[in-house]
């Protein structure tokens, strides 16, 4: 059988300064070098796999409050209390309105079996941060 391993999640932007302060700040994601393609974006190193930006004002945007039960991608971290302190720290907070872009869900016990926190861009793409191992 086939072995697959994940490359590269692409996501649309609208505004690529404003993501770019997301994840530069917000997540610390490195940023990779990117081939001149003739369009703006952005690419990040994460694990072994990449995280690409791709400026795109009609792209597919998401509104609505902060689940996991709607399309997202899943990053883990070994420093889950660090990252939630990073995240305050950039105005994120579990105390904000459920329909703040700022709201933080945090799921310290989850039936995944490690804890979790859901969070969106500034272009409403939901992230998982958890503390999953392997």
């Amino acid at each position: 059988m086939t072995q697959l391993s994940l490359h590269h999640i692409s996501l649309p932007v609208r505004d690529l300064a404003r993501s770019a302060e997301f994840y530069d700040h917000a997540l610390g994601l490195p940023r990779v070098a990117r081939p001149g393609f003739g369009f703006d974006g952005l690419w990040y190193g994460c694990g072994d796999g990449q995280l690409h930006l791709i400026v795109n004002a009609g792209g597919t945007f998401r509104s609505g409050p902060v689940t996991g039960r709607d399309i997202h991608f899943a990053v883990s971290t070994t420093d889950f209390d660090g990252l939630i302190a990073r995240l305050a720290a950039a105005g994120y907070s579990e105390n904000a309105a459920p329909d703040d872009p700022k709201r933080l869900r945090i799921k310290r016990d989850s039936d995944a079996g490690f804890a979790q926190i859901f969070l969106m861009d500034p272009d409403g793409h939901l992230v998982e941060i958890n503390r999953a191992r392997g």
